[in-house]
């Protein structure tokens, strides 16, 4: 059996098993029950999926779909959700406009008005089980 680093050790000590099975070994993981989880104001029920953020005050952030809210949560340190959102500033992950409908072209180009509102799934929302 090879040498654990301490934060191996740490993370295998006290309270190590009172995290769920996705969390061992995760240095990125976080508890998500009590976090506020927020979408873009331009969200449609009808889309295919719903993109929501929560933000952690180390500056980590999580993201999931908000239409399958239990499907799985992907985590970020600040440095890549720095990167990600320039990226996104920059028109790194921008569609073609000729695969867009006009309205989505004026949302691509920044000239629908956007804010981030909460997530009717977070609990204690009308929408939240």
């Amino acid at each position: 059996m090879g040498e654990q680093n301490p934060d191996e050790q740490a993370r295998e000590g006290e309270g190590a098993r009172d995290l769920p099975p996705e969390a061992q070994g995760n240095e990125k993981w976080h508890d998500t029950t009590d976090a506020v989880w927020m979408r873009s104001s331009l969200s449609n029920e009808e889309s295919d999926a719903i993109v929501e953020v929560a933000k952690f005050d180390d500056g980590f952030r999580a993201v999931r779909d908000g239409k399958n809210p239990d499907k799985g949560i992907l985590f970020f340190t600040p440095a890549e959700w720095e990167a990600f959102v320039l990226g996104a500033k920059d028109g790194e992950f921008d569609i073609p406009e000729e695969y867009l409908t006009p309205e989505e072209a004026a949302m691509q180009r920044g000239e629908v008005p956007v804010r981030a509102v909460p997530s009717p799934n977070n609990p204690g929302s009308a929408g939240a089980e």
